[in-house]
């Protein structure tokens, strides 16, 4: 089996260390003393998820989410093991901690009656509501302070959403005059709308604060300072007899209030722009470097070894480091991809590397051209034509194979041609990022933002060619 087929396994099966405790003679497994109080735990907790950005993801292969983190560090801090199960809504899961078919519910779970009822809520604490989005540069003078700004002004939502009926509920409220304009749920995400906005293509929009907060590491310039609801605090659950791993749940929490406020930091509050998510071609930056007698960095010696090893243009290996670094061997992105080809800490040591190797160019462009001929084999028979399929493999570099595979799934289903790659699979890439079909049953990695792959496969592609021109 070689190494990406290990990885789409991984990233499929979805098992991670972890512990946990469990009180209700549930999957008993292991017992632990708590102060003197003995906690049953499970030898595999079954961990309830939402898939979406915020909560749960698969990044490069890599399993993410802010929720997910804290699950890991909660539970390595006892060194057991959790396997996520992935659910469609908060009470269809809340129903699944009342049959016994998962252990928790690591997911935002609204503090209402109804849940309280049915389960503990534990865990994190937060404080979200909904909010007005606004692009600031946009609307300059207009921009809205007030919820009573907005009578005259158009406000687009998700149709039958929770924001058109709370914005239904607010026009009745200010008097009438607010212009709520619809757009059909299941075809357009929370993300669609955030960089709608951010475009200035539509004026306003309205998401939850917690999404909002998260979308401007995406879209910097965006105003989120309106509140349009009341605040709606959200936990954890745990099934309603399960009082140690409650008491287990809280107790850590306050005692990590650092790290967790850490994690939070890295997915609401960093930078997610990479450089292939600018609007540009991805060519201006290159008038920067001087080509003298064919060369395009300071790395080309082991562009073309590494070329010459694998049957690669080193052109092309020269572009995705340009594109993924700008030729900058130490870098680390927000999500922990390393050195000059970006390279995820789990692909370094799938191929007997350590993480902090991958900053040293040498090794991590190894590990770069070894995962691209692997994917080169994988994609070899489904995409005959080797122009077309160099689009899958850089596609697929980027994201990992799991969400290519999905999309090539998504084009065959939904009329476009999976074997190629512009305005099909990667309009199936890019559908991905809605509901509707990251739950589709074709597909197996879930929430997927597709754009940011999309974008990718372009860039690398322009400075490609920029480079052959000049080389």
């Amino acid at each position: 089996m070689n190494i990406i087929r290990k990885t789409m396994f991984l990233a499929l099966t979805v098992t991670v260390f972890m512990s946990t405790f469990c009180q209700c003679g549930r999957n008993k497994g292991k017992q632990i003393d708590l102060d003197g109080m003995h906690v049953q735990m499970p030898d595999t907790l079954r961990v309830g998820m939402l898939n979406s950005p915020t909560t749960y993801f698969d990044y490069r292969g890599t399993p993410m989410g802010y929720d997910y983190e804290l699950m890991s560090r909660f539970s390595k801090f006892y060194g057991l093991q959790f396997k996520v199960v992935i659910g469609g809504t908060i009470s269809e899961m809340i129903q699944w901690l009342d049959d016994g078919k998962i252990d928790i519910l690591a997911s935002p779970v609204p503090v209402t009656a109804e849940f309280q009822e049915r389960a503990l809520l534990c865990g994190p604490r937060n404080v979200s509501n909904q909010v007005l989005v606004q692009n600031i540069d946009i609307s300059k003078g207009s921009i809205v302070k007030d919820v009573t700004d907005l009578i005259g002004r158009e406000v687009i939502v998700q149709n039958d959403s929770k924001y058109f009926y709370r914005m239904q509920n607010l026009n009745e409220e200010v008097g009438g005059g607010i212009k709520i304009i619809p757009l059909a749920k299941d075809t357009i995400s929370d993300d669609d709308l955030l960089s709608m906005v951010w475009k200035g293509e539509i004026p306003m929009t309205v998401v939850d604060s917690d999404v909002a907060e998260a979308a401007l590491s995406y879209y910097p310039g965006l105003d989120i300072s309106v509140k349009v609801s009341l605040d709606q605090y959200s936990r954890w659950a745990v099934a309603s007899d399960s009082y140690g791993f409650a008491n287990a749940l809280d107790r850590w929490f306050a005692d990590e209030k650092e790290n967790v406020s850490e994690v939070f930091k890295k997915y609401y509050h960093m930078s997610k722009l990479e450089f292939f998510d600018a609007p540009h071609d991805g060519l201006d930056d290159l008038k920067t470097l001087v080509f003298t007698d064919g060369r395009i960095s300071p790395y080309d010696n082991i562009f073309k070894a590494a070329g010459k090893k694998s049957g690669l243009d080193w052109r092309l290996i020269a572009a995705i480091a340009y594109v993924e670094s700008h030729f900058d061997a130490d870098v680390t992105s927000w999500a922990g991809a390393l050195g000059i080809m970006q390279v995820m800490p789990r692909t370094a040591t799938s191929h007997g590397y350590t993480p902090q190797d991958m900053l040293d160019a040498a090794k991590c462009v190894d590990v770069a051209v070894k995962t691209l001929s692997d994917l080169n084999e994988m994609f070899e028979k489904r995409i005959k034509d080797s122009d077309e399929r160099e689009n899958f493999i850089l596609a697929s570099y980027n994201s990992g194979p799991g969400h290519i595979l999905d999309a090539i799934a998504l084009a065959d289903k939904y009329g476009l041609n999976p074997c190629k790659w512009n305005d099909n699979v990667e309009a199936a890439a890019i559908m991905k990022s809605k509901p509707a079909y990251y739950r589709d049953p074709v597909v197996k990695n879930g929430y997927f933002r597709g754009t940011e792959t999309v974008n990718f496969v372009h860039k690398v592609q322009a400075v490609y060619n920029y480079f052959k021109d000049r080389t």
